[in-house]
């Protein structure tokens, strides 16, 4: 886990009993949550989704959150976790303490894979912040293995969620390169992105072995836009070649990711 730098830390635990596609809402005083499933496809796909509804003025952690804070944790019982996918996030915090992470509601998508029916729960950990940091810790559970159809509001509602995920990359949009500084301790990304308005912000994630900060100064090279990104931890042996870096860039309205390669 990620250090947490809070003026308090508290550990607020809750456990859903709601057997249906949709649990109950684990209420705490920053955010609520809720675990959303569909039911399983022909393939024994299952289309999920964490939805974090935030509290006015609360906030929550991308999944590096760039040095302080608590990135999100699901674990899952009675499917295989897959993948989460991730809106592009934003800076957040002052000078003196910053990190990376969402200041409004926000909803990750997931997808699972099971053999069998059953229900299916999820154990939630993830920090929501204001003038405090709380740790939140829920169990959710779903089923809706006895379903043979989505329901419509709750098949809506995961599309959305994966309507606001960054797109992958394109012509125009799209990284060129990531280069190690000469110690090591950033990474130089060089990257095309639409031209006007702000500068892009840059963001960078890995497995958890890897912790990145948040990038420097964003300048524009030609036709192409330049970020050092700190590197705050790596792992002391680690391969390239099956450790993939994401580049998570977001222009104006648009966002996207792809894998960096690192020279």
């Amino acid at each position: 886990m990620k250090r947490l730098e809070t003026a308090a830390f508290a550990l607020l635990f809750a456990c859903s009993p709601a057997i249906a596609a949709t649990s109950s809402w684990v209420e705490t005083p920053g955010g609520d949550v809720r675990l959303v499933a569909l039911p399983a496809a022909s393939d024994g796909t299952v289309r999920a989704m964490l939805d974090i509804r935030l509290h006015d003025g609360w906030k929550t952690y991308w999944r590096d959150p760039g040095g302080s804070g608590i990135p999100p944790s699901i674990a899952v019982k009675g499917a295989e976790l897959k993948s989460i996918g991730f809106p592009a996030p934003k800076r957040l915090g002052d000078e003196t303490s910053h990190y990376i992470g969402y200041d409004a509601s926000v909803r990750l998508p997931l997808t699972l894979a099971r053999p069998e029916g059953g229900p299916i729960t999820a154990t939630v950990f993830l920090g929501v912040c204001k003038d405090i940091c709380i740790p939140v810790q829920a169990e959710l559970t779903t089923d809706a293995s006895a379903e043979n159809f989505a329901n419509p509001l709750e098949e809506m509602a995961i599309s959305d969620a994966d309507a606001t995920l960054p797109h992958g990359a394109g012509d125009g949009f799209k990284p060129l390169s990531g280069a190690w500084s000469a110690d090591g301790k950033s990474i130089s990304v060089r990257f095309e992105a639409p031209m006007g308005g702000a500068l892009p912000d840059v963001f960078l994630s890995g497995t958890s072995t890897f912790e990145f900060g948040a990038a420097g100064p964003v300048r524009r090279e030609g036709e192409t836009y330049v970020a050092e990104v700190p590197v705050l931890h790596k792992p002391k042996v680690f391969d390239l070649a099956t450790t993939t870096i994401q580049l998570t860039v977001r222009a104006g309205d648009r966002t996207m990711e792809s894998p960096l390669a690192i020279e």
